[in-house]
């Protein structure tokens, strides 16, 4: 991985987990969690993909993460 994709994963990787932090413990967590993920993150990092920044592995990487995340706050 090009450590300047390293570092930009690291960086939306504490975005994402500071937005599960955030919506933990509100009624709607998950749904609001799950529309943060799917309206920004998803086309940004489809973006990187697309533009050879991040290769298809890392993409499904970070997705899975993101995903894993969604799962961890239903289940706060």
């Amino acid at each position: 991985m090009k450590p300047e994709a390293e570092e930009e994963l690291a960086v939306l990787e504490k975005m994402v987990l500071a937005w599960k932090e955030d919506y933990a413990g509100e009624p709607e967590a998950r749904s609001d969690f799950l529309f943060e993920i799917e309206e920004t993150m998803y086309p940004y990092l489809r973006r990187l993909y697309e533009c050879g920044y991040i290769d298809r592995d890392e993409f499904s990487r970070f997705m899975y993460f993101c995903d894993r995340q969604v799962a961890e706050l239903s289940n706060l």
